[in-house]
Protein backbone atom coordinates (compact mmCIF):
# COMPACT_ATOMS: atom_id res chain seq x y z
CA UNK A 1 0.00 0.00 0.00
CA UNK A 2 1.48 3.35 -1.08
CA UNK A 3 1.30 6.53 1.02
CA UNK A 4 -1.45 8.78 -0.31
CA UNK A 5 0.69 11.90 0.08
CA UNK A 6 3.55 10.29 -1.82
CA UNK A 7 1.12 9.52 -4.64
CA UNK A 8 -0.09 13.13 -4.72
CA UNK A 9 3.45 14.52 -4.83
CA UNK A 10 4.52 11.92 -7.39
CA UNK A 11 1.66 13.03 -9.65
CA UNK A 12 3.45 16.40 -9.97
CA UNK A 13 7.05 15.23 -9.65
CA UNK A 14 7.78 11.85 -11.22
CA UNK A 15 11.19 11.76 -9.59
CA UNK A 16 9.63 11.73 -6.12
CA UNK A 17 10.12 8.41 -4.35
CA UNK A 18 6.93 6.49 -3.53
CA UNK A 19 6.96 5.09 0.01
CA UNK A 20 4.97 2.32 1.60
CA UNK A 21 2.20 3.46 3.94
CA UNK A 22 2.80 2.58 7.59
CA UNK A 23 0.07 4.57 9.38
CA UNK A 24 -3.73 4.78 9.23
CA UNK A 25 -3.75 1.72 7.01
CA UNK A 26 -7.48 1.08 7.37
CA UNK A 27 -8.44 4.57 6.26
CA UNK A 28 -8.86 5.96 2.76
CA UNK A 29 -5.75 8.11 3.35
CA UNK A 30 -2.90 5.81 4.48
CA UNK A 31 0.39 7.59 5.12
CA UNK A 32 4.10 6.88 5.42
CA UNK A 33 6.24 7.94 8.37
CA UNK A 34 7.44 11.06 6.58
CA UNK A 35 3.87 12.26 6.10
CA UNK A 36 2.49 11.25 9.46
CA UNK A 37 2.24 13.24 12.71
CA UNK A 38 5.12 14.75 14.67
CA UNK A 39 5.25 15.59 18.37
CA UNK A 40 5.74 19.23 19.35
CA UNK A 41 8.62 19.76 21.81
CA UNK A 42 6.76 22.67 23.42
CA UNK A 43 3.29 21.26 24.15
CA UNK A 44 4.04 17.55 23.72
CA UNK A 45 1.12 16.99 21.35
CA UNK A 46 1.17 15.30 17.96
CA UNK A 47 0.34 17.41 14.91
CA UNK A 48 -0.13 16.74 11.20
CA UNK A 49 3.15 17.32 9.34
CA UNK A 50 1.66 20.38 7.61
CA UNK A 51 1.06 21.97 11.02
CA UNK A 52 4.46 21.63 12.67
CA UNK A 53 7.95 22.97 11.99
CA UNK A 54 11.57 22.36 12.98
CA UNK A 55 14.17 24.74 14.41
CA UNK A 56 17.54 23.39 13.40
CA UNK A 57 19.49 25.66 15.75
CA UNK A 58 17.50 24.54 18.81
CA UNK A 59 16.84 21.03 17.47
CA UNK A 60 13.18 21.36 18.46
CA UNK A 61 9.77 20.82 16.85
CA UNK A 62 7.18 23.60 17.26
CA UNK A 63 3.51 23.36 16.25
CA UNK A 64 0.78 25.75 15.16
CA UNK A 65 -1.32 25.02 18.20
CA UNK A 66 1.13 26.36 20.76
CA UNK A 67 2.92 28.99 18.65
CA UNK A 68 0.72 31.82 19.93
CA UNK A 69 1.51 30.95 23.52
CA UNK A 70 5.25 30.58 23.08
CA UNK A 71 6.04 32.96 20.21
CA UNK A 72 4.38 35.78 18.34
CA UNK A 73 2.44 33.37 16.17
CA UNK A 74 2.24 31.95 12.70
CA UNK A 75 0.93 32.96 9.31
CA UNK A 76 -0.01 31.55 5.96
CA UNK A 77 2.34 32.21 3.05
CA UNK A 78 1.49 31.92 -0.63
CA UNK A 79 4.00 29.85 -2.55
CA UNK A 80 3.29 27.01 -4.96
CA UNK A 81 5.08 23.71 -4.40
CA UNK A 82 4.15 20.21 -5.51
CA UNK A 83 0.32 20.09 -5.32
CA UNK A 84 -0.12 23.00 -2.90
CA UNK A 85 -0.33 26.78 -3.22
CA UNK A 86 0.26 27.84 0.38
CA UNK A 87 2.02 26.78 3.56
CA UNK A 88 2.32 27.94 7.15
CA UNK A 89 5.34 29.57 8.74
CA UNK A 90 5.81 29.65 12.50
CA UNK A 91 7.86 32.20 14.38
CA UNK A 92 10.27 30.24 16.52
CA UNK A 93 10.35 30.91 20.25
CA UNK A 94 13.92 29.59 20.35
CA UNK A 95 15.72 31.53 17.60
CA UNK A 96 13.15 34.17 16.62
CA UNK A 97 13.13 33.20 12.94
CA UNK A 98 10.13 32.16 10.84
CA UNK A 99 10.26 28.46 9.92
CA UNK A 100 8.08 26.82 7.23
CA UNK A 101 6.12 23.75 8.24
CA UNK A 102 7.48 20.28 7.45
CA UNK A 103 5.67 19.89 4.13
CA UNK A 104 7.46 22.95 2.76
CA UNK A 105 10.74 22.03 4.47
CA UNK A 106 10.75 18.65 2.73
CA UNK A 107 10.23 20.38 -0.63
CA UNK A 108 13.19 22.67 0.15
CA UNK A 109 15.37 19.76 1.25
CA UNK A 110 15.43 21.14 4.80
CA UNK A 111 13.27 18.60 6.59
CA UNK A 112 15.11 17.50 9.78
CA UNK A 113 15.22 13.91 8.49
CA UNK A 114 16.94 15.19 5.34
CA UNK A 115 19.41 17.31 7.29
CA UNK A 116 20.17 14.68 9.93
CA UNK A 117 20.09 11.06 8.72
CA UNK A 118 20.43 9.86 12.31
CA UNK A 119 17.04 11.48 13.05
CA UNK A 120 15.51 9.51 10.18
CA UNK A 121 17.02 6.30 11.52
CA UNK A 122 15.67 7.01 15.01
CA UNK A 123 12.40 8.43 13.63
CA UNK A 124 13.01 11.41 15.90
CA UNK A 125 9.84 13.44 16.47
CA UNK A 126 7.46 10.92 14.94
CA UNK A 127 4.26 10.25 16.86
CA UNK A 128 3.79 6.63 17.88
CA UNK A 129 0.09 6.75 16.92
CA UNK A 130 -0.85 4.06 14.44
CA UNK A 131 -4.15 5.49 13.27
CA UNK A 132 -6.54 8.40 13.79
CA UNK A 133 -9.47 6.42 15.21
CA UNK A 134 -9.39 8.51 18.41
CA UNK A 135 -8.73 11.84 16.72
CA UNK A 136 -11.21 14.68 17.31
CA UNK A 137 -13.04 16.60 20.00
CA UNK A 138 -13.87 14.95 23.31
CA UNK A 139 -17.64 15.05 23.72
CA UNK A 140 -20.11 13.29 25.94
CA UNK A 141 -23.85 13.34 25.31
CA UNK A 142 -26.61 12.89 27.88
CA UNK A 143 -30.29 11.89 27.58
CA UNK A 144 -32.64 14.78 26.82
CA UNK A 145 -34.24 14.51 30.29
CA UNK A 146 -30.89 14.77 32.08
CA UNK A 147 -30.96 17.72 34.49
CA UNK A 148 -28.15 20.26 34.35
CA UNK A 149 -28.71 22.83 37.07
CA UNK A 150 -27.55 26.42 36.98
CA UNK A 151 -25.16 25.53 39.79
CA UNK A 152 -23.59 22.82 37.64
CA UNK A 153 -23.13 25.27 34.76
CA UNK A 154 -21.62 27.87 37.11
CA UNK A 155 -19.23 25.39 38.67
CA UNK A 156 -18.11 24.17 35.24
CA UNK A 157 -17.29 27.72 34.16
CA UNK A 158 -15.56 28.38 37.49
CA UNK A 159 -13.13 25.60 36.58
CA UNK A 160 -12.26 26.98 33.14
CA UNK A 161 -12.62 30.74 33.68
CA UNK A 162 -8.95 31.57 34.18
CA UNK A 163 -7.81 29.63 31.11
CA UNK A 164 -10.73 30.76 28.96
CA UNK A 165 -10.51 34.45 29.72
CA UNK A 166 -6.72 34.30 29.82
CA UNK A 167 -6.90 34.24 26.02
CA UNK A 168 -9.01 37.41 25.81
CA UNK A 169 -7.85 40.85 24.81
CA UNK A 170 -9.84 43.92 25.84
CA UNK A 171 -12.12 43.00 22.92
CA UNK A 172 -12.68 39.37 23.90
CA UNK A 173 -11.47 36.55 21.67
CA UNK A 174 -11.08 36.81 17.89
CA UNK A 175 -14.58 35.50 17.18
CA UNK A 176 -16.15 38.11 19.41
CA UNK A 177 -13.91 40.92 18.20
CA UNK A 178 -14.17 40.31 14.46
CA UNK A 179 -17.40 38.37 13.93
CA UNK A 180 -19.99 38.56 16.71
CA UNK A 181 -19.56 41.95 18.35
CA UNK A 182 -19.57 44.06 15.16
CA UNK A 183 -23.02 42.61 14.40
CA UNK A 184 -24.21 43.15 17.98
CA UNK A 185 -23.00 46.76 17.95
CA UNK A 186 -24.74 47.42 14.62
CA UNK A 187 -28.01 46.12 16.03
CA UNK A 188 -27.62 48.04 19.30
CA UNK A 189 -26.92 51.36 17.59
CA UNK A 190 -26.02 54.30 19.84
CA UNK A 191 -25.86 53.20 23.49
CA UNK A 192 -24.97 56.47 25.20
CA UNK A 193 -27.22 57.05 28.20
CA UNK A 194 -28.92 53.66 27.92
CA UNK A 195 -29.13 51.23 30.83
CA UNK A 196 -28.00 47.80 29.60
CA UNK A 197 -27.88 44.38 31.21
CA UNK A 198 -25.16 42.01 30.04
CA UNK A 199 -26.82 38.66 30.76
CA UNK A 200 -24.02 36.14 31.09
CA UNK A 201 -21.24 38.71 31.14
CA UNK A 202 -18.25 36.41 31.78
CA UNK A 203 -15.24 38.53 32.70
CA UNK A 204 -17.12 41.70 31.76
CA UNK A 205 -15.24 42.65 28.59
CA UNK A 206 -18.46 43.67 26.77
CA UNK A 207 -19.61 45.63 29.81
CA UNK A 208 -16.38 47.59 29.66
CA UNK A 209 -16.62 48.20 25.90
CA UNK A 210 -20.20 49.45 26.13
CA UNK A 211 -19.45 51.58 29.20
CA UNK A 212 -16.75 53.35 27.22
CA UNK A 213 -19.40 54.09 24.59
CA UNK A 214 -21.55 55.79 27.22
CA UNK A 215 -23.84 52.99 28.42
CA UNK A 216 -24.76 52.33 32.06
CA UNK A 217 -23.89 48.65 32.50
CA UNK A 218 -24.94 45.85 34.82
CA UNK A 219 -23.34 42.41 34.39
CA UNK A 220 -24.69 39.09 35.67
CA UNK A 221 -23.04 35.70 35.40
CA UNK A 222 -23.66 32.32 37.00
CA UNK A 223 -19.91 31.74 37.47
CA UNK A 224 -18.42 33.10 40.71
CA UNK A 225 -14.91 33.07 39.27
CA UNK A 226 -15.96 34.96 36.15
CA UNK A 227 -17.47 37.72 38.26
CA UNK A 228 -14.35 37.79 40.44
CA UNK A 229 -12.32 38.46 37.29
CA UNK A 230 -14.78 41.14 36.16
CA UNK A 231 -14.63 42.85 39.54
CA UNK A 232 -10.84 42.67 39.40
CA UNK A 233 -10.89 44.76 36.21
CA UNK A 234 -13.35 47.15 37.84
CA UNK A 235 -11.12 47.57 40.88
CA UNK A 236 -8.06 48.17 38.72
CA UNK A 237 -9.77 50.69 36.42
CA UNK A 238 -13.15 51.76 37.86
CA UNK A 239 -15.89 52.30 35.27
CA UNK A 240 -18.86 52.15 37.69
CA UNK A 241 -20.07 48.80 36.34
CA UNK A 242 -22.35 46.80 38.63
CA UNK A 243 -21.71 43.04 38.75
CA UNK A 244 -23.78 40.20 40.25
CA UNK A 245 -23.38 36.45 40.57
CA UNK A 246 -26.59 34.78 39.50
CA UNK A 247 -28.45 32.86 36.85
CA UNK A 248 -30.20 34.74 34.07
CA UNK A 249 -33.08 32.32 34.71
CA UNK A 250 -33.60 34.10 38.05
CA UNK A 251 -32.66 37.78 37.97
CA UNK A 252 -33.95 38.50 41.45
CA UNK A 253 -31.34 41.26 41.86
CA UNK A 254 -33.02 43.25 39.04
CA UNK A 255 -36.38 45.02 39.29
CA UNK A 256 -39.08 44.87 36.63
CA UNK A 257 -38.71 47.14 33.62
CA UNK A 258 -35.35 48.67 34.53
CA UNK A 259 -33.27 48.15 31.35
CA UNK A 260 -33.44 49.75 27.95
CA UNK A 261 -31.51 46.85 26.45
CA UNK A 262 -30.49 43.33 27.41
CA UNK A 263 -27.53 41.81 25.58
CA UNK A 264 -26.58 38.16 25.97
CA UNK A 265 -23.48 36.98 24.16
CA UNK A 266 -23.11 33.22 23.50
CA UNK A 267 -25.04 32.25 26.62
CA UNK A 268 -28.49 30.89 25.76
CA UNK A 269 -27.11 27.72 24.13
CA UNK A 270 -25.41 26.92 27.45
CA UNK A 271 -28.67 26.99 29.44
CA UNK A 272 -31.16 24.18 29.85
CA UNK A 273 -33.95 26.53 30.95
CA UNK A 274 -33.97 28.85 27.93
CA UNK A 275 -37.70 29.59 28.36
CA UNK A 276 -37.16 30.71 31.97
CA UNK A 277 -34.26 32.88 30.86
CA UNK A 278 -36.23 34.65 28.11
CA UNK A 279 -39.12 35.25 30.54
CA UNK A 280 -36.73 36.89 33.00
CA UNK A 281 -35.01 38.96 30.31
CA UNK A 282 -38.41 40.23 29.19
CA UNK A 283 -39.41 41.06 32.76
CA UNK A 284 -36.42 43.32 33.39
CA UNK A 285 -36.81 45.17 30.07
CA UNK A 286 -38.67 48.46 29.80
CA UNK A 287 -41.69 48.62 27.48
CA UNK A 288 -40.38 48.37 23.91
CA UNK A 289 -36.95 47.50 25.30
CA UNK A 290 -34.66 45.44 23.12
CA UNK A 291 -33.09 42.02 23.59
CA UNK A 292 -29.99 41.29 21.49
CA UNK A 293 -28.39 37.87 21.80
CA UNK A 294 -25.89 35.70 20.01
CA UNK A 295 -25.75 31.91 19.97
CA UNK A 296 -23.71 29.28 18.23
CA UNK A 297 -25.61 28.71 14.99
CA UNK A 298 -27.94 25.75 15.71
CA UNK A 299 -27.87 24.58 12.10
CA UNK A 300 -24.13 24.02 12.02
CA UNK A 301 -22.30 24.18 15.31
CA UNK A 302 -24.35 22.10 17.71
CA UNK A 303 -26.12 19.06 16.20
CA UNK A 304 -25.03 15.75 17.76
CA UNK A 305 -23.66 14.55 14.41
CA UNK A 306 -21.62 17.23 12.74
CA UNK A 307 -18.15 18.27 11.70
CA UNK A 308 -15.87 18.84 8.75
CA UNK A 309 -15.21 15.87 6.55
CA UNK A 310 -11.46 16.13 5.95
CA UNK A 311 -9.03 13.98 4.03
CA UNK A 312 -6.95 13.30 5.99
CA UNK A 313 -8.92 14.07 9.12
CA UNK A 314 -6.09 15.94 10.89
CA UNK A 315 -4.96 18.16 8.00
CA UNK A 316 -4.56 21.90 8.62
CA UNK A 317 -5.10 22.76 4.95
CA UNK A 318 -8.33 24.38 3.81
CA UNK A 319 -8.40 22.40 0.57
CA UNK A 320 -8.50 19.17 2.60
CA UNK A 321 -11.64 20.31 4.44
CA UNK A 322 -14.16 18.97 1.94
CA UNK A 323 -17.59 19.76 3.38
CA UNK A 324 -19.50 20.20 6.65
CA UNK A 325 -21.63 17.28 7.75
CA UNK A 326 -24.92 17.78 9.63
CA UNK A 327 -27.26 15.03 10.78
CA UNK A 328 -29.77 14.48 13.61
CA UNK A 329 -30.47 18.22 13.58
CA UNK A 330 -33.89 17.81 15.22
CA UNK A 331 -32.50 15.83 18.16
CA UNK A 332 -32.44 18.08 21.20
CA UNK A 333 -29.30 17.10 23.03
CA UNK A 334 -27.19 17.88 26.07
CA UNK A 335 -23.49 17.88 25.48
CA UNK A 336 -20.49 18.00 27.78
CA UNK A 337 -17.63 19.31 25.69
CA UNK A 338 -13.98 20.21 26.03
CA UNK A 339 -12.24 23.04 24.23
CA UNK A 340 -8.54 22.28 23.76
CA UNK A 341 -7.29 21.23 27.22
CA UNK A 342 -10.07 22.90 29.20
CA UNK A 343 -12.19 20.98 31.66
CA UNK A 344 -15.69 20.18 30.34
CA UNK A 345 -18.61 22.60 30.21
CA UNK A 346 -22.19 22.10 29.07
CA UNK A 347 -24.04 23.03 25.90
CA UNK A 348 -27.58 22.37 24.69
CA UNK A 349 -28.51 21.80 21.09
CA UNK A 350 -32.02 22.77 20.08
CA UNK A 351 -33.35 23.56 16.60
CA UNK A 352 -33.46 27.19 15.50
CA UNK A 353 -37.26 27.09 15.63
CA UNK A 354 -37.08 26.60 19.42
CA UNK A 355 -35.41 30.00 19.83
CA UNK A 356 -37.91 31.70 17.54
CA UNK A 357 -40.87 30.08 19.29
CA UNK A 358 -39.66 31.04 22.78
CA UNK A 359 -39.32 34.67 21.68
CA UNK A 360 -42.81 34.76 20.17
CA UNK A 361 -44.33 32.97 23.17
CA UNK A 362 -42.81 35.52 25.53
CA UNK A 363 -43.99 38.60 23.69
CA UNK A 364 -41.02 39.58 21.54
CA UNK A 365 -41.03 40.80 17.97
CA UNK A 366 -37.95 39.76 16.02
CA UNK A 367 -36.39 42.79 14.35
CA UNK A 368 -32.87 41.63 13.47
CA UNK A 369 -31.42 38.37 12.23
CA UNK A 370 -27.73 38.14 11.24
CA UNK A 371 -25.35 35.32 10.34
CA UNK A 372 -22.09 37.27 10.59
CA UNK A 373 -18.83 36.45 8.84
CA UNK A 374 -15.41 38.04 9.36
CA UNK A 375 -14.20 40.53 6.80
CA UNK A 376 -11.67 39.51 4.16
CA UNK A 377 -9.09 41.60 6.03
CA UNK A 378 -9.79 39.77 9.30
CA UNK A 379 -9.50 36.40 7.55
CA UNK A 380 -6.17 37.36 6.04
CA UNK A 381 -4.81 38.66 9.35
CA UNK A 382 -6.16 35.74 11.40
CA UNK A 383 -6.08 32.96 8.84
CA UNK A 384 -5.43 30.26 11.40
CA UNK A 385 -8.63 31.12 13.29
CA UNK A 386 -10.86 32.00 10.31
CA UNK A 387 -9.30 30.80 7.07
CA UNK A 388 -10.46 27.19 6.93
CA UNK A 389 -14.15 27.56 7.60
CA UNK A 390 -15.56 30.94 8.65
CA UNK A 391 -16.30 32.09 5.09
CA UNK A 392 -17.97 28.77 4.24
CA UNK A 393 -20.61 28.32 6.93
CA UNK A 394 -21.99 30.64 9.64
CA UNK A 395 -20.81 29.66 13.09
CA UNK A 396 -22.89 32.27 14.90
CA UNK A 397 -26.39 33.72 14.82
CA UNK A 398 -27.35 37.15 16.16
CA UNK A 399 -31.00 37.96 16.88
CA UNK A 400 -32.54 41.26 17.92
CA UNK A 401 -36.06 41.34 19.37
CA UNK A 402 -38.27 44.09 20.82
CA UNK A 403 -40.55 43.66 23.84
CA UNK A 404 -44.17 44.04 22.76
CA UNK A 405 -46.34 46.50 24.67
CA UNK A 406 -49.47 45.07 26.25
CA UNK A 407 -48.43 41.44 25.86
CA UNK A 408 -49.95 39.17 28.51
Amino acid sequence: MICKYCELIHSKDRSYHLREATRDLNSDFPRCDWHWRYVCDVCGKPRHFNGITWCDSAKKFLCLGCSRAHARGHKRVKGKFWVWDTFYVIECSYCGKWHPTLDRLEFLGEHPWQLHPEMLTAKRGLSDEKDLSKYGAIRQFFPEDYVVTDEMVGEAWDRVADLWFGGYSEFGDVNRQYVIDPAILRILGPVKGRRILDAGCGNGYLCRLLTKKGAEMVGVDVSNRSIELAKGFEKEKPLVIEYHVGSICNLSMCEDGTFDVVVSNLVLQDLQGVDKAVKELRRVLKPEGKLVFSIMHPCFSSPPVHGWVRKPIDSQRKEDWLYWRVDRYFDRSIEEWRYFDFLPTYSFHRPLSDYVEVLIKNGFTITDFEEPVPTAKAIEEHYREFGNDSDRIPWFLIIGATKQIGFC
